[in-house]
């Protein structure tokens, strides 16, 4: 059984700290090591004290994604402590210097029916921290199904898409706890963050699909605690399943309400659902309503059309044959 403990390292951004785990059994590694701060640095390595542990015993990083409030500091401690970064093969490009965020989604911003004035305050709501950049070398990359050995125990890689398209779980088998990143958290549901398909970039993943595909491998998995991201452990891994899908439905049911005799674009949606919202909550908020009308579309509930370049939905017109 692995010896998993939790160090909360701050972060700048609303969700809180993130959740970094150290598995306390050779060799010695951190599963998302929190973002490039002065702040998280100190308070990972006060962390690692209280175990016990100094920067130069850490030898592997796993990175359950790209995000920077989980991926920025490991590129630090690849450099002090050597440590080899271990992450799925499609969050790589992601880490690199001339990884444009924005400009991979720039099509799907255009098909929402975003103004260019509100593109312009997206664009402008610059995030504090600055963007991860992984080295050239001492990296693993991932595809899921892979095993990371440990003095007395293992952890088994699971590819987990929907929140990003590269993000992997891990799931120690023998003590049957699971490190969920951001696929699984106690009192929010992680965002479906619209992602370019890797084999064709003009085409937008099916994100929401994806993650409740995830969702229905839980039971299978059967897990006794579930170790989130952000926030505090889960105990009752079917609760959480059903309280995520229960989010999901309950927002399909009203995306689709909305479109009842409407013929609207996504961004039209996204004002409707929230109105006040500013900044990259925007895109956020894109997004969330993206996944769900393609999620509608692919199960023949709405019907999707384009004027100039813009994506127009509306539920489909029943014919009564008498």
């Amino acid at each position: 059984m692995l010896n998993i403990y939790k160090i909360p390292v701050p972060t700048p951004y609303p969700v809180g700290p993130v959740n970094c785990y150290l598995i306390k059994n050779r060799p010695y590694t951190l599963v998302d090591p929190g973002p490039d701060t002065g702040e998280a640095r100190s308070s990972l390595v006060s962390g690692l004290e209280v175990q016990g542990v100094a920067l130069k015993d850490i030898s592997r990083v796993v990175l359950t994604h790209y995000h920077s409030d989980h991926s920025g500091l490991a590129s630090w401690l690849s450099e002090v402590a050597g440590a080899r970064i271990y992450l799925h093969r499609y969050e790589l490009r992601k880490l690199t210097s001339n990884y444009d965020f924005y400009q991979e989604r720039l099509s799907f911003l255009q098909e929402s029916g975003l103004p260019t004035v509100v593109l312009r305050e997206i664009l402008e709501d610059v995030d504090t921290v600055k963007q991860p950049v992984l080295p050239s070398g001492g990296i693993t990359l991932l595809q899921g199904g892979e095993i990371l050995g440990f003095d007395g125990g293992s952890l088994l890689v699971l590819h987990r898409p929907g929140h990003s398209d590269g993000h992997i779980c891990l799931y120690d088998q023998l003590g049957r706890a699971f490190l969920a990143g951001d696929f699984m958290l106690e009192h929010i549901t992680p965002n479906p963050n619209m992602e370019p398909d890797p084999c064709d970039f003009k085409k937008r993943l099916p994100v929401l699909s994806q993650y409740l595909d995830g969702l229905d491998t839980m039971d299978e998995i059967g897990a006794c605690l579930i170790l989130p991201g952000h926030g505090e452990n889960i105990d009752d891994s079917q609760s959480a399943v059903f309280r995520a899908k229960k989010h999901h439905l309950e927002r399909l049911e009203l995306i689709a309400s909305l479109l009842e005799g409407e013929c609207l674009n996504v961004y039209q949606l996204m004002r409707v659902l929230y109105p006040h919202i500013s900044g990259f909550q925007i895109y956020l908020g894109l997004s969330e309503v993206f996944a769900h009308v393609d999620y509608l579309v692919a199960g023949g509930e709405l019907s999707k059309t384009e004027a100039g370049g813009i994506a127009l939905y509306q539920k489909p017109l029943v014919h009564n044959i008498i």
